[in-house]
């Protein structure tokens, strides 16, 4: 089974490549993107909401958690990880239908990822939200994102694709992003910026509630939100996901209007352990009425937080750099090129099998070793080994004291007994 997997892999590989072309046109990528934007503004929900603005945002962030490779299994539930996607990737998938001769799927996902970007910054630019500095090349109020292609897309997302490891939210995101993305804090603070888009459902996460006023429009109004001040309350919500009741704790307002999860929380306090389903141990807001009541301690990073609440542009442009960083997750330096470049061949795969133990390093080759030497024969006769340490213990004794040594006896000999005779 693992074999016949692996071959079809390898072949849908092989076609794709061959249907693919070897490098993209200006023209091409500009036909694309206007495509792209035109379905993006004109995409609505039942509450009359542009739903594709947060919804292909985040199919990016779920696509390139391992490697970019355009394939996300929708019917795959857990924690809600990728509940809701198949809205989003259902109106792409039709468009994307007419240009899958010329761009792999990975490559569709990251334009359309930065053409909605892009969108919704300028959304934020016509709300007055942003104003551009004069003279300033390229719009300062823009994220400036990059176009790169030659990503590849797996074969059989169901059957191939391993299981992502989508956050949850109750975990820490600097931690997160740092061990799965490689960012910095900086850049986690930007990426979790991309809340400001979008809402929560509840029978999509089990969360509810909306972000910010506008969820169309990319701003730092998330974070103004969050740093201004406002008072923050964790309530408990029994909810049902997939027929299974469960409980979730999320942040509110006073007035419930707007919500926040522990993810987005602990971007700024340390919200401490967590006890069950996510309840916080400690307080933000209002101070603690109780004695065993404590108020939450302001995270190391919170500063990042309160810049980017102060500075629209900065958190734009943050943004933009963030997300350039993660569609390149997976991808070795010179295997993505600009548009009008030829897409080279992808680079040899030095990771491997599943299942296999990697090759390491030859051990160093020890120095000779010397002959041990043969120990000395101890004397077997157990009197004669007696007899001996009783002499050194009387010698011993004798030093301790103090007494001279005995002077040696002289030889005995024909000299010896003249000396003796004389002396008489």
């Amino acid at each position: 089974m693992k074999v016949w997997l692996a071959m079809t892999f390898v072949l849908s590989a092989w076609v794709q490549a061959a249907r693919c072309q070897a490098f993209i046109s200006k023209e091409q990528e500009i036909q694309m993107s206007m495509d792209i934007r035109n379905l993006v503004a004109n995409s609505f929900d039942e509450d009359g909401l542009r739903f594709l603005v947060p919804g292909i945002i985040r199919l990016c962030f779920h696509d390139c958690v391992i490697i970019c490779d355009g394939c996300i299994d929708t019917r795959r539930k857990v924690q809600g990880g990728n509940n809701g996607l198949a809205n989003t990737w259902l109106p792409l998938k039709k468009l994307y239908n007419k240009y899958e001769n010329i761009c792999s799927r990975a490559d569709f996902f990251a334009l359309a990822c930065t053409v909605t970007s892009d969108y919704a910054a300028e959304r934020g630019e016509q709300e007055g939200l942003c104003v551009p500095t004069p003279g300033v090349v390229p719009n300062d109020c823009r994220t400036n994102m990059e176009i790169l292609w030659g990503r590849r897309t797996c074969a059989v997302p169901q059957l191939v694709t391993p299981v992502r490891n989508i956050p949850n939210a109750n975990e820490d995101p600097y931690k997160w992003f740092g061990e799965n993305m490689d960012m910095t804090p900086r850049e986690a603070v930007c990426l979790m910026g991309s809340h400001t888009l979008g809402k929560l459902r509840s029978n999509e996460t089990g969360f509810s509630g909306d972000y910010t006023p506008q969820m169309d429009v990319l701003s730092n109004e998330f974070f103004t939100m969050m740093a201004s001040g406002t008072s923050w309350k964790q309530h408990k919500k029994n909810v049902v996901i997939d027929e299974f009741p469960q409980t979730r704790f999320q942040w509110e307002n006073p007035d419930k209007t707007f919500t926040r999860v522990n993810s987005d929380m602990m971007l700024m306090y340390d919200l401490g352990k967590l006890r069950q389903h996510g309840e916080a141990e400690c307080l933000i807001e209002p101070l603690p009425k109780k004695k065993k009541e404590k108020h939450c301690k302001k995270q190391p990073h919170w500063v990042i937080v309160e810049e980017m609440a102060a500075d629209n542009k900065a958190f734009i442009a943050c943004f933009g750099a963030a997300m350039n960083k993660m569609m390149r997750n997976g991808y070795k330096e010179g295997e993505l090129v600009p548009t009008g470049q030829i897409i080279p061949p992808p680079l040899p795969d030095t990771t491997p099998a599943p299942g296999t133990a990697q090759p390491g390093p030859s051990p160093p080759v020890p120095p000779p070793r010397r002959p041990a030497r043969r120990p000395a024969r101890r004397n077997r006769n157990k009197k004669s080994r007696r007899k001996q340490k009783s002499k050194g213990r009387k010698r011993n004794r004798l030093q301790l004291v103090g007494n001279p040594a005995p002077t040696p006896r002289p030889p005995a000999g024909p000299l010896s007994l003249l000396t003796n005779l004389l002396s008489i």
